[in-house]
């Protein structure tokens, strides 16, 4: 039983902290904070439209008695306040009492409301509506309140006439607009909570809607993993913004389908490179072994075996420890200022014997002015060796392989051409990528630095990238290849 009471309470605080309640909530605030605003507004408006209703009322029952008055005192009767005592009595008003003060403030007439129901009880006296605030003798007029029951407002008229000086007050009790008022409140107050529950009601169940497509797309999301990758989220709409948020999660899936693609293709190829050489290592280490006297000759031809397939095999490691570095942006970068024709005059140096070897005319053709790039020199000794070294492995015996130098605005270009038989064109757009071998056409051999592996020119095209350049393949035919490296010029001429 606990647990099931704590699998509840579980739920609903994730329901409370889920986007629907948190839209809910938001949504019902600012809700009510404009229901709220709106009440205050209106019931502020309606306690002023009865007060200033009331007040026009009262003035223009006081101006009836005070023209009456006029009239009947203008006559030249003597008898004023007995006039002023029958006019008042014929003005009884429903709800409204008029009282005429002298203007010794003593009371000369009043007449009761004639709706007792409507009037508070305790009623006050006649002489409770003598003293209006701002109002004297004078003509004027004037209004105020007696706090009395649920209130009591009176407005007051000054008359001057030849049978004296009369002040004419009209009084009618607050009690109807009071209920009014109360009434508004009540319906306020019920409107209110009723509208907001509608409202949170709505609300939730419009996010809900609204978000329905993006839990789905969660779910469909979290089926997707690295066996799968090839799945993608449904797009309904490409123009809102859960569409648009699919597409770009299709892009991410894309692309790290095409990472795993090309990491389980990398393991492939790994796997197949090593093993080669690691089989010649276990088959010539089995020959040596398996007769338990050979001459000296012999071992040595089966260590010298073993020795070649093991350089052959660090080289592939090193190769892949460089690329494993370079994809996590950890190979350490020695910016130095290099010129490029010395350091090219050394490379052509050093693979000078295996192009006499192979029977490979070499040659270099300096620039005119020296080139400098900004970069690190081992790099760029490296980049250029895996072009030369290419070059000379897949050119024939008595074929040429020539490098040149030069300047085109603020780039160096180096290019290279051999004599060789040339790269198919289906093969062409791949030759950059990691293990990728012509072998068909280009015979591979592991004679020189390279480890035959079908990573140089990979490696090559990721030096130049990190020296602001790129490596191209200009032409293949079966006349030969032109491949060209152009880099940024540090100290431009």
């Amino acid at each position: 039983m606990p647990t099931n009471e704590t699998s509840i309470v579980r739920k609903i605080k994730t329901a409370m902290h889920s986007m629907r309640a948190r839209l809910t909530l938001w949504y019902t605030g600012i809700l009510a904070l404009v229901l709220i605003a709106f009440a205050s507004a209106t019931y502020i408006y309606f306690v002023r439209a009865s007060a200033q209703k009331t007040d026009d009322a009262l003035m223009d029952s006081s101006d009836l008695v005070v023209a009456s008055l006029k009239s009947e005192l203008s006559e030249g009767k003597e008898r004023g306040a007995q006039t002023v005592r029958e006019v008042v009595n014929d003005f009884r008003f429903r709800d409204r009492e008029v009282v005429v003060f002298d203007e010794n403030h003593q009371v000369v007439a009043s007449s009761e409301p004639r709706d007792q129901e409507r009037s508070p009880r305790n009623w006050p006296a006649p002489e409770a509506f003598a003293n209006i605030p701002g109002l004297t003798s004078n003509p004027g007029r004037a209004c105020s309140t007696l706090p009395i029951g649920h209130g009591i407002r009176f407005c007051g008229v000054a008359l001057q006439s030849t049978s004296g000086n009369f002040l004419i007050v009209t009084a009618k009790s607050l009690f109807e607009e009071k209920e009014t008022l109360e009434q508004v409140q009540t319906a306020f107050g019920i409107a209110i909570p009723i509208a907001l529950v509608l409202a949170s009601l709505g609300g939730f169940l419009m996010a809900k809607r609204s978000l329905a497509p993006v839990a789905e797309m969660g779910n469909r999301a979290a089926r997707i993993s690295a066996n799968n990758l090839h799945e993608r989220l449904p797009v309904k709409s490409e123009q809102d913004e859960v569409g648009r948020l699919a597409i770009i999660i299709n892009d991410l899936l894309s692309r790290l389908d095409l990472s795993f693609e090309q990491q389980r293709r990398f393991m492939a190829d790994a796997s197949h490179e090593l093993r080669t050489p690691l089989s010649s290592v276990l088959g010539e280490a089995e020959v040596a072994l398996s007769r338990p006297h050979r001459n000296e000759e012999e071992y040595r031809q089966c260590l010298n075996a073993v020795y070649n397939e093991g350089t052959r095999m660090s080289r592939i490691v090193a190769d892949l420890l460089s690329l494993a570095r370079a994809d996590s942006g950890q190979y350490p970068i020695k910016q130095a200022d290099c010129s490029l024709g010395p350091l090219i005059e050394e490379c052509v140096r050093a693979l000078k014997h295996l192009a006499e070897k192979r029977g490979v005319a070499l040659s270099f053709t300096p620039p005119a002015t020296e080139l400098t790039v900004k970069g690190d020199p081992e790099l760029l000794r490296r980049l250029f060796m895996n072009l030369l070294d290419n070059a000379i492995k897949y050119t024939s015996s008595g074929g040429t392989v020539g490098a040149d130098l030069s300047q085109d605005q603020s780039e160096c270009i180096f290019t290279i051409s051999d004599t060789g038989r040339g790269i198919a064109a289906e093969a062409q757009p791949h030759i950059f990528e990691r293990f990728f071998r012509e072998d068909k056409v280009r015979q591979r051999s592991t004679d020189s630095d390279g480890s035959g592996a079908g990573l140089g020119l990979s490696i090559s095209q990721w030096i130049a990238n990190m020296h602001g350049g790129r490596v191209t393949l200009e032409e293949s035919s079966e006349k030969g290849s032109t491949f060209s490296v152009r880099l940024p010029i540090s100290h431009p001429v």
